[in-house]
């Protein structure tokens, strides 16, 4: 397994098992490949519609080579846009508006910088990967919560 995708299985989980709500996540998603042009590192689905997305760089090549990707420069998905890097690649002051930092280091993720809001982004095609996910049971399925909540099975 390569260093990048062990970051973002330890990603994952961190998402999964972050004490505060800010970013607990209750379902993530590791390098998942769908028809969408965007191919996430981590995608985390909070409560709601919001999603916190996270792109994990080696390299500050690769950071760069970010960059210009066509959907950094219009509307990404992730309500929340992280990079993840080993600390001290990247600097606050090198991130894209609005974008937010966390480092690894000694085993642990930490914040570096929030955040913000993205408001407008990309529903379509968290929507895609939500739905490739659901297909991907591998089983046509009734999903009756009302029943589950009542005690039925």
């Amino acid at each position: 397994m390569t260093p990048h995708t062990e970051l973002c299985k330890i990603a994952a989980k961190w998402l999964l098992n972050y004490k505060s709500y800010h970013f607990r996540c209750q379902y993530a998603v590791v390098e998942f490949d769908t028809l969408c042009e965007e191919k996430p590192d981590v995608l985390g689905y909070q409560g709601g519609s919001q999603t916190l997305l996270i792109e994990v760089k080696m390299s500050r090549s690769d950071f760069r080579a970010d960059r210009k990707k066509r959907h950094r420069r219009g509307n990404g998905i992730g309500s929340q846009r992280y990079y993840l890097c080993p600390e001290g690649l990247i600097y606050p002051n090198e991130l894209p508006k609005g974008w937010g930092l966390l480092y690894y280091s000694d085993g642990k993720i930490q914040v570096e910088k929030q955040s913000e809001y993205f408001p407008i982004r990309d529903m379509d095609n968290e929507m895609i990967i939500m739905y490739s996910i659901i297909r991907r049971t591998n089983k046509k399925q009734v999903f009756n919560f009302q029943d589950q909540e009542k005690g039925k099975p």
